[in-house]
């Protein structure tokens, strides 16, 4: 999947048979390239919504229309491109969904809520409202995220540390320019170039990778954006355990390597993620995952100066929990002043 008035509707129903045919990980991703607006709308609508879709204006054909997908465990990831104005009307989601604007833009409706998506703000929709997209610019192509409702509502359950028994209505637009919305985006392309190139991350590891980077993005966008449950969200929390601090580091020392987003961590530590991350800060002047990302480097550090010839930097860096490795010997060269093979070759002189 890479990145870079209607003269026809119709609204079709999807199959088990048809979801069951959308890729998985490291398999070809495109699903859709064509002239036919009915095969299109075939397409879409299986990977997605059944919609009402058709041509703004006197266009009556699709221009080179272009859809890929990737379905995962609790998003739906795809990449769209109509090549002419179009308009798509889906109704009621039933669940969350994100639209970000590669190129392009796309005036977007949820409920009362109206915005124009573009490269700098995307499109959060909430279920229960009408969604409707009344113009689909012709140059726009769109990465399109399903969100699995359940999937987010156990997010938001870990960071608050309680139930949830309501909706969640996020605020239509998320503004990618400011510094949440930029940290957002950035666990999006994260999780996209891990798609693109599987081959980046250990094999063992990616569906655990993938999972991760899911559950992250998820969190972080009901962290970093605004919807009817960021009041409670952000409240300051009274502190209902003296070790809640103590029973995160106990985790990090006992399963050091396992990948945990903020909600795990808040549930390990039975407070609020917010109140979390200000305890050590506090305490540590640094975030949990920084803290967890120390601590793992360190021990790859102290595994490679043991090191042989038996030895990889690939399998010792998996091994403590990281799993994307440029990104690791960027993080352990920074940290250290040299990189972990210069380490590790030290290493196996000094045995000789």
């Amino acid at each position: 999947m890479k990145h870079n008035e209607t003269a026809h509707t119709g609204r079709q129903q999807r199959s088990d048979a048809e979801v069951a045919a959308i890729p998985k990980i490291g398999e070809s991703s495109i699903l859709c390239v064509t002239n036919d607006l009915d095969e299109f709308r075939a397409s879409l609508n299986t990977v997605f919504y059944p919609a009402d879709i058709g041509f703004v204006g006197s266009r009556t054909r699709v221009s080179s229309a272009e859809l890929s997908a990737v379905r995962l465990n609790y998003l739906t990831i795809g990449r769209a491109r109509f090549g002419s104005e179009a308009r798509v009307d889906p109704g009621d989601l039933g669940t969350y969904h994100v639209n970000v604007p590669l190129e392009g833009s796309v005036v977007s409706v949820c409920g009362s809520q109206q915005m124009t998506a573009t490269p700098q703000h995307a499109a959060v929709f909430s279920p229960n409202e009408h969604t409707i997209l009344p113009r689909w610019d012709a140059d726009a192509t769109q990465i399109c995220i399903k969100i699995d409702r359940a999937g987010l509502q156990g997010e938001l359950a870990q960071l608050l540390g309680r139930p949830i028994d309501q909706r969640i209505r996020f605020d239509l637009a998320l503004d990618l320019t400011t510094p949440a919305g930029a940290r957002w985006l950035s666990l999006l392309n994260l999780l996209l170039s891990t798609l693109d190139d599987p081959g980046l991350v250990p094999t063992p590891g990616l569906a655990a990778h993938v999972n991760y980077l899911e559950r992250a993005l998820i969190a972080g966008l009901l962290v970093h954006h605004t919807h009817s449950m960021s009041a409670e969200l952000n409240a300051p929390q009274p502190v209902r355990s003296p070790h809640a601090v103590q029973k995160v580091l106990d985790q990090f020392e006992s399963v050091p390597g396992a990948q945990y987003t903020i909600g795990d961590l808040a549930a390990i530590a039975g407070i609020g993620a917010r109140q979390l991350q200000k305890l050590f800060q506090d305490q540590f002047g640094m975030p949990p995952s920084v803290y967890l990302r120390h601590l793992r480097l360190d021990g790859v550090r102290h595994d490679l100066l043991l090191g042989d010839e038996n030895t990889t930097v690939g399998h010792t860096a998996f091994k403590w929990g990281f799993n994307h490795l440029g990104r690791f010997a960027n993080s352990y060269e920074d940290k250290f002043g040299e990189s972990p093979s210069h380490t590790l070759r030290a290493a196996i002189r000094k045995t000789h």
